[in-house]
């Protein structure tokens, strides 16, 4: 019998990396539930556009806050089982404005122009948006007492979806 691998994507936030522990939790709940978890740091030196992977078509794309714009990315090209936006960077913010300033005093110009030039209207995967219940935003799944940040709640709506 030929068992398939299912994968499930990390792509951590701004200035993160794989090795917190909240992607570490977010690994370990994962691979319980059966997948091979792959971890994706981003090179914030490098342009979000260059780092676009390819994904298999049943595997699950998992971005958090900046790196959810990178699961964008990936997913306007690649289609997935689905992809989780978790507290995402809002693409408002990238269509001027007062929000798109403090966006780029907070990541750069660089970084900003290089989304806004690369977003497409579409993307190929099902998608689900998921925010703490203290980030005010609007989204599929609002996951309760969680501010910015992989909790223990978050990780249980994950694990519901998947």
């Amino acid at each position: 019998m030929h068992f398939m691998s299912k994968y499930f994507y990390i792509i951590p936030g701004w200035q993160e990396i794989c090795k917190r522990r909240q992607y570490q939790n977010l690994a370990k709940a994962v691979k319980k539930s059966g997948y091979t978890v792959v971890c994706k740091n981003i090179n914030w030196n490098k342009n979000l556009s260059e780092q676009i992977f390819e994904i298999e078509k049943d595997s699950i794309l998992f971005g958090f806050s900046m790196g959810s714009i990178l699961a964008r990315l990936i997913s306007q090209e690649y289609k997935s089982k689905m992809v989780i936006f978790a507290s995402m960077t809002p693409l408002r913010h990238f269509k001027g404005g007062e929000q798109e300033k403090i966006l780029i005093d907070a990541i750069g110009k660089r970084v900003v122009e290089d989304v806004k030039r690369h977003l497409k209207p579409k993307i190929k995967s099902k998608k689900i948006l998921m925010y703490g219940d203290k980030e005010n935003e609007k989204a599929d799944i609002i996951v309760k007492n969680t501010d910015h940040e992989i909790s223990e709640n978050y990780i249980k709506e994950i694990l519901r979806l998947i």
